[in-house]
């Protein structure tokens, strides 16, 4: 699919959000009308026992410039949004939570210096100045953390485990991604073909969920060692 100029595709995987998804999509296309900016959403949901993929085709009625991908069953998070840049009809291409936890606001922020051609990959990060985290227990901000120690090695920006991130498209062209688990941005992070001087993170307030329970589990942690230790492997075998 040949990408259409300025338009915006935002990618947002689902499960078990349907109480969290209507409250999203209403906003982000509240932003994107304020804003002037030209946008679809790709919902991809992983056969939700709760629904969400019903309430995702109802949004896709409301809403022509959304794409339903339903899977068969959870198959994760990257695979999910993998599955969505298959389908990405814009030139930019984003991935958020359903959850709330990233406020459609911020999305201009991270999509004009695209658009005006001053960074190609564009961070919402929890951890530059003026940054907040509201509501996150203490176990959750050391995991958090340590997860951000040990990305350090392979990439300078300050949240490599963020989860919302805008980039142009043709970044990716031509790039092997085989992401493990639920933290993808750190695989193009590495992998992408951008300038890494014109990187850009802007400071957002993170809220925990909405809605429903978080995903996380000691999976997805081993997830991400094995993750982690794949794009070590990549990176040495570059300067080799």
């Amino acid at each position: 699919m040949n990408p259409e100029i300025n338009m915006i595709t935002i990618i947002i995987p689902t499960y078990n959000e349907k109480e969290n998804l209507p409250v999203l999509i209403n906003s982000i296309f509240d932003v994107l009308h304020e804003h002037f900016l030209q946008g679809e959403i790709i919902i991809v949901d992983d056969n939700s026992p709760d629904g969400t993929g019903k309430v995702a085709d109802e949004l896709s009625l409301k809403y022509n410039s959304i794409k339903v991908l339903h899977r068969k069953g959870k198959e994760g998070l990257s695979s999910a949004v993998m599955e969505g840049f298959k389908h990405a009809g814009g030139e930019i291409v984003g991935v958020m939570d359903a959850d709330l936890s990233h406020p459609p606001e911020v999305i201009p922020d991270l999509v004009k210096p695209i658009l005006d051609g001053n960074s190609e990959f564009l961070i919402a990060s929890r951890y530059k100045k003026n940054e907040k985290i509201e509501k996150w227990p203490i176990t959750r901000k050391i995991t958090s953390f340590v997860a951000t120690i040990l990305a350090k090695p392979l990439t300078k920006v300050s949240d490599p485990m963020s989860g919302f991130f805008f980039f142009r498209r043709n970044i990716i062209d031509g790039v092997e991604l085989s992401p493990i688990g639920y933290k993808i941005m750190l695989e193009i992070l590495v992998k992408g073909k951008y300038d890494r001087a014109k990187i850009l993170e802007i400071p957002f307030t993170f809220r925990d969920r909405y809605k429903g329970k978080s995903k996380l589990n000691w999976k997805e942690h081993l997830n991400y060692m094995k993750h982690l230790f794949r794009l070590y492997v990549f990176t040495i075998k570059k300067f080799i």
